[in-house]
């Protein structure tokens, strides 16, 4: 049993499936959720003309 300065005792550890879920499939999930939206908010300026460019272009 370890104790800290201030007396107080750590509290249980967490198991290996808390510690996957946390650290590994919860990062990975909000990557391709904000990847994901981030390439549909992009998706609508990749329909422009070929020669037609945003600082020449006003639509």
């Amino acid at each position: 049993m370890y104790r800290i300065e201030d007396g107080s005792l750590p509290g249980p550890g967490i198991s290996v499936f808390e510690t996957v879920v946390t650290f590994l499939v919860i990062p990975t999930v909000m990557f391709v959720v904000i990847s994901f939206l981030s390439y549909v908010a992009v998706m609508p300026r990749k329909k422009r003309k070929a020669g037609q460019s945003v600082v020449t272009h006003i639509e």
